[in-house]
């Protein structure tokens, strides 16, 4: 029994490394993608951004394919 707990902690232990290093990966700043969210804010808040139906449609599309 003993060894089936600690094999359970093993794995624990294991996905719990494998959180942190995710979280730490999500938490490095990347300054283009920071850019080009501040750049879609600011045409959002001037009413200059247009929305592409075409890409929105096509990436509809491809999610529904993927759900069936």
């Amino acid at each position: 029994m003993k060894n089936s707990n600690s094999a359970d902690k093993d794995k624990l232990s294991s996905g719990s490394r494998l959180l942190q290093k995710v979280n730490a990966a999500m938490n490095i700043p990347d300054p283009e993608r920071a850019a080009r969210i501040q750049l879609l804010k600011e045409q959002v808040q001037k009413g200059t951004y247009k929305v592409d139906a075409d890409k929105v449609a096509v990436s509809m599309l491809k999610d529904l394919i993927k759900d069936l």
